[in-house]
C-alpha cells in the first residue's frame, strides 16, 4: 500500500496543485457575494440645530454613535470598501421622545453592494435644556505665611465666571475657586490660576459638557506686613436725671490685628471710634451698639484676620443713682481752728446725718470710718476778731470720694468758753 501511494508522488502533488488553482479561477469567474464586517465607524450628527435651536443640549449615550458596519457585496467589490468608503449619519431632527435618532448608512458612489446594514438602528440622545450660571470666583489659600504677615485685598481681573451645558451638571456646580500657595512666602503674589469648578462637597467637577467663559484669571495677592493695635472708645449725651455711667466706654474685642505696609503700621498706636457712635442721652439701662471699625482704618490699612468681619461692641453701663444716709456722732467732728484763748467742745447729745449719692457700688465703700467728718471754726470770728462765748453752729464738711456726692448740709453746735488770761498766758509760756 505504501508503495503504491508513494508511486508518482509529485505527479500526484501537482495534481492538486492545478485542482486548487482550478478552483481559484472558477471562483474568480462566479464572483460570489461575500460580508465584510467594518469596526469603529463614526456616525456623524447633522442638523443639530434642531435641539441647540430651543435651548436644548445633548449627551451621547453609552457610545452609541460608534458602529459596526457589515458590508454584503460581491468578491470583486468587497476590497474597494473601507471605513472611509462607509458614512454614517444620524439627523436630529428626526430625534423621537425617547432621544432616539435612526442611523442612515451609505457607501461611496459606483461601489456594487447587495447590502449595508450595522449593529446599531439609532444613537441614543440624552437630552436636557440647556442651563446658564454666573458664579463669584473665591480665592483658596493655602498653606501658611511667616508670623508678621498677612494677605492684602486680593485682586482680580474679573471676580466672576459663566458656566453653561445640560441643566442636571450645571445644577451641580456650587463654587468657582482658583488656589493660591502662600507657604513662605513674604512677598507679593501675581499668577495666572485656573479656574476649578467644585460641588457641594467640594469634590472638583470635570465635565466635558460645562463650557467656561474663561479658563484662568489673572489674580494678585498682596503680603503685608501686620501688627496688634487697641481699640477706643468714647460716647456722648447724658443719661436721664437720677441716672449716670458707670465707668468707661467698653470694646469688645478690645484688641485687633492690622496689616499693612510697615512705614504705616508704625504710625498707628490705636484705632479710635468717636464719640457719636454712642449716644447716651436719656439712658436708664446699658447702651451697646455694634461698629464696622473698617470704616475708621486708614485707606492703605486693612484686617489681618480673614475670619474677623470688624465688628466690634461698644457698650457703656448706666445704672440708677441711689442714696445713703450716714449717722455719726458730734463727738467724732474734729474740730479745726479754735480761736486763741477759746475752748471749744460739741454740744453733747447730737446725733448728725450726711446724706450721699452715687452708684451703689461706690456708695457701698462710703460709712462713718471713712466721711473724715471735721468743722473749721475759723468762721466764728468776726471781721474784728470777736468770738461770741456760748454755743455757736458751725458746717461739718467731710473727705468724701469723687465717686460719691453729698446731698444735704451738715450743721453741729459747739460751745465756746474763753479761757482765763492766766490760763492763757501759761498756755502761750508753753
Amino acid at each position: 500500500m505504501k508503495s503504491k501511494l508513494m508511486h508518482n508522488l509529485g505527479l500526484k502533488i501537482m495534481a492538486v496543485l492545478i485542482s486548487v488553482v482550478l478552483w481559484m479561477l472558477a471562483v474568480d469567474i462566479n464572483d460570489p457575494v461575500i460580508n465584510k464586517y467594518i469596526n469603529n465607524v463614526q456616525v456623524q450628527l447633522t442638523n443639530t440645530g434642531a435641539l441647540t435651536g430651543q435651548g436644548k443640549t445633548y449627551r451621547i449615550v453609552d457610545n452609541s454613535d460608534t458602529i459596526r458596519v457589515s458590508v454584503r457585496a460581491p468578491k470583486s467589490a468587497i476590497s474597494a470598501i473601507d471605513a472611509q468608503s462607509v458614512t454614517a449619519k444620524a439627523d436630529l431632527s428626526e430625534i423621537t421622545d425617547d432621544g432616539r435618532v435612526p442611523i442612515e448608512l451609505s457607501l461611496s458612489s459606483g461601489l456594487d453592494v447587495e447590502k449595508i446594514t450595522s449593529d446599531r438602528q439609532y444613537v441614543q440622545l440624552q437630552v436636557e435644556n440647556k442651563k446658564t450660571r454666573q458664579l463669584s470666583i473665591e480665592v483658596a489659600k493655602n498653606g501658611t505665611l511667616p508670623d508678621g504677615y498677612a494677605t492684602g485685598r486680593i485682586d482680580m481681573e474679573t471676580n466672576t465666571l459663566s458656566i453653561s451645558g445640560p441643566e442636571s451638571a450645571v445644577n451641580a456646580v456650587s463654587r468657582a475657586v482658583v488656589d493660591i500657595s502662600l507657604d513662605n512666602v513674604t512677598a507679593n503674589v501675581e499668577i495666572d490660576a485656573t479656574i476649578r469648578l467644585l460641588d457641594a462637597d467640594g469634590n472638583e467637577i470635570t465635565s466635558s459638557e460645562i463650557r467656561k467663559n474663561v479658563d484662568s484669571v489673572k489674580v494678585t495677592v498682596p503680603i503685608l506686613e501686620t501688627k496688634d493695635v487697641t481699640i477706643s472708645a468714647s460716647a456722648i449725651g447724658e443719661p436721664a436725671d437720677g441716672y449716670e455711667q458707670t465707668g468707661t466706654v467698653t470694646v469688645s474685642p478690645a484688641t485687633v490685628k492690622i496689616a499693612g505696609r510697615a512705614a504705616v503700621l508704625d504710625k498707628i498706636s490705636e484705632i479710635t471710634i468717636p464719640a457719636e457712635e454712642l449716644d447716651l442721652t436719656d439712658a436708664t439701662a446699658p447702651v451697646t451698639n455694634t461698629i464696622d471699625i473698617r470704616e475708621y482704618l486708614p485707606s492703605d490699612i486693612s484686617l489681618a484676620d480673614a475670619d474677623f468681619d470688624g465688628t466690634v461692641t461698644v457698650s457703656a453701663d448706666i445704672e440708677q443713682i441711689r442714696r445713703k444716709t450716714i449717722s455719726f456722732d458730734a463727738d467724732s467732728v474734729q474740730l479745726l481752728n479754735i480761736p486763741d484763748g477759746w475752748l471749744a467742745e460739741a454740744v453733747s447729745g447730737q446725733n448728725l446725718q450726711l446724706t450721699v449719692r452715687g452708684l451703689q457700688d461706690n456708695l457701698n465703700h462710703v460709712d462713718a470710718g471713712t466721711i473724715t467728718p471735721h468743722a473749721d471754726l475759723s468762721a466764728l470770728i468776726d471781721e474784728n476778731g470777736t468770738v461770741t462765748a456760748g454755743e455757736q453752729e458751725v458746717t461739718v464738711k467731710f473727705l468724701l470720694p469723687a465717686s460719691v456726692d453729698q446731698v444735704n448740709v451738715v450743721t453741729m453746735q459747739v460751745h465756746l468758753t474763753q479761757l482765763a488770761a492766766s490760763n492763757t498766758d501759761a498756755q502761750g509760756d508753753q
